[in-house]
């Protein structure tokens, strides 16, 4: 930019430049989504178009609360990168406490307000803008340009150039991250996908443990990594797997409980993040390179049973998606333990048919081949997940002669997480329904056990019952689910409600069943909210009536057709060819 460009003799004129301005500065900012060029980019352009002698950005990390800055010089076309501390004072300090521009024409020569490009740069400031940059209310740092070289001040132009530019400069910067989130996130759920695919296949303990290590390793910043697993015996924690321990100590670590950080979690439940290990006195140090740590519990049965550690050489190396993605993976590692555990006590009987499995291709295997084909009734059941995996599940179980066994469930939420607490309900169910209980200690067991190896937010809806096919009696409980509509000859419609709450709620929680008789012409239906909850576009719920008139409709049509007339109506309704949530039914006409 020359000094004419800067200098408006109109209005009009300014508005002009201004415009012009704006929108080769805004094709320059948003042709890149790399955060780090991004800012490189950023820092030239204000350089250029305020003809500055130099710029400066402090920009705030929001998932750890940390910030760093890039300062650059248009004499050496050099950026410079750095973190923030503490100690950093001056105008950029003294914006972002405000967040308000600062235009500041005259320095007075030792004087206590410092520009950053001064400190980091040594070039002395004469005159200075700087403005907060700020997008949908959200603080993302400060921007700041030094020594006008056209003139002997910036002037109230100069700031209006700076705040526009800095409006386009935010929604750049909020791209970027929001790029950079989507790739943290695909990265975490292809790893996920991974490590459940993995764990299918293996059941010794130290290999999946091992597993979990290396897939970590992949996504957090590891420079040691230990699993622990609680010695209730001699009350202490002992190492089962590990990287990056010192040699010394590969003949597996053993504390006690409440003994260093470890010990500490695995004393109390709670997870520990240090951002500086110095810090805290709890801090048992094996390696002197370590400076930041992550230690979480793995929980089952109420109890810890272990602790999952992660240590860098870095100072504040952690944030909080770090401290997210390690319970997640703490989580998974609980279960895998019991997993393995039930495997073993169960094997004879042949109680898990199958491992942990995320894959939409491995969840396939979890849901009936083909529907059962019984003299005297109509089945057919339909599973559509809104995501490559889903978190409900059906499905059909022989038990003895005469007697087929009949499920559905609903996980809260949805993709990789819900489909992992899925594969983890459907093994619990199996393994109970083939101990032989009553369907009401069927779900008290499930719910135990879902309830030590879920998130407190995570809960499975789900009905259990058991068709007499001799008899024509469905002996039934419902642990939260909607209900399954009893359609009977006569035009009465019976909502199976009884049960109890959702699986995993709550620690001890008792269920009931109820026997129902089905006679020749009756339709039970059973479905997922996927299909009542479904909405259209002016944020209508397609809601019971819609799907028991549907059913009445057509109900001397096959079992298969009405349940195909209804995911078709539904899919009509939201004007949809995907479902904003999984979509599971089953349907038994009595003919």
């Amino acid at each position: 930019m020359n000094k004419s460009q800067n200098n408006f003799s109109q209005p009009e004129g300014k508005k002009h430049s201004m415009e012009r301005l704006l929108i080769e500065a805004s094709y320059i900012i948003n042709s890149d989504l790399e955060l780090d060029s991004l800012l490189k980019n950023v820092l030239k352009i204000l350089t250029k178009y305020l003809n500055a002698e130099a710029s400066a950005m402090l920009l705030l990390d929001v998932s750890s609360g940390r910030s760093e800055f890039f300062v650059f010089s248009a004499n050496q076309d050099l950026v410079s990168k750095s973190k923030s501390s503490k100690d950093d004072k001056g105008i950029i300090a003294m914006v972002t406490e405000k967040k308000k521009p600062m235009l500041i024409k005259k320095f007075t020569p030792g004087g206590h307000l410092k520009s950053i490009v001064d400190q980091k740069l040594g070039i002395s400031a004469r005159n200075l803008i700087a403005i907060p940059i700020k997008h949908k209310n959200e603080f993302l740092g400060v921007i700041e340009v030094v020594n006008k070289k056209d003139a002997d001040n910036f002037d109230a132009d100069d700031l209006e150039i700076m705040k526009a530019l800095g409006e386009q400069i935010a929604i750049a910067i909020d791209n970027a991250n929001l790029i950079q989130q989507a790739r943290r996130k695909t990265r975490e759920a292809q790893n996920l996908y991974v490590v459940g695919k993995l764990m299918a296949g293996k059941l010794e303990l130290e290999e999946l443990l091992e597993l979990i290590v290396k897939r970590v390793s992949r996504l957090v910043k590891v420079d040691v990594a230990t699993i622990y697993i609680v010695d209730p015996d001699d009350h202490s924690i002992k190492e089962i797997v590990s990287k990056g321990v010192p040699k010394h100590f590969q003949s597996k670590l053993t504390l006690k409980i409440g003994q260093g950080i470890c010990g500490l979690v695995a004393k109390t439940g709670q997870s520990i993040v240090l951002n500086d290990v110095t810090e805290n006195k709890q801090y048992i140090s094996l390696r002197p390179q370590t400076k930041s740590e992550i230690a979480v519990p793995l929980k089952s049965q109420g109890k810890v049973i272990g602790v999952f550690n992660v240590e860098a050489d870095k100072k504040n190396a952690y944030t909080k998606d770090d401290l997210r993605l390690m319970k997640t993976f703490a989580n998974h590692a609980a279960v895998s333990i019991e997993r393995a555990l039930l495997y073993r006590r169960t094997i004879e009987q042949k109680a898990l048919e199958e491992e942990l499995a995320i894959a939409r291709r491995i969840q396939k295997t979890f849901l009936p081949k083909r529907s059962p084909q019984i003299p005297g009734f109509d089945i057919d059941g339909i599973n559509i997940p809104s995501e490559v995996v889903g978190g409900d599940y059906y499905d059909f179980i022989n038990i003895v002669n005469n007697q087929l066994g009949i499920a559905i469930g609903d996980v809260s939420g949805k993709g990789i997480g819900a489909a992992l607490i899925m594969a983890s309900f459907r093994a619990s169910l199996k393994a109970e329904i083939r101990n032989n209980f009553a369907i009401r200690t069927i779900f008290a067991k499930v719910n135990s056990l879902l309830y030590e190896s879920i998130e407190r937010e995570n809960y499975v809806t789900a009905v259990y019952g058991v068709l007499d096919i001799k008899n024509h009696v469905f002996t039934f409980s419902n642990a939260g689910h909607n209900p399954p509509l009893l359609f009977k000859s006569d035009g009465e419609v019976i909502e199976l409600q009884e049960g109890g709450i959702a699986l995993g709620m709550f620690a001890n929680s008792l269920y009931e069943e109820r026997p129902l008789y089905i006679e020749n012409g009756d339709i039970l239906l059973f479905y997922t909210d996927g299909v009542t909850e479904a909405i259209n576009k002016e944020g209508q719920e397609f809601g019971l009536n819609r799907l028991k008139n549907l059913v009445e409709d057509n109900r001397k049509s096959s079992a298969k057709d009405i349940i195909n007339n209804i995911t078709n109506t539904v899919f009509k309704f939201k004007d949809t060819e995907k479902p904003l949530d999984d979509l599971t039914m089953i349907l038994i006409k009595c003919l």
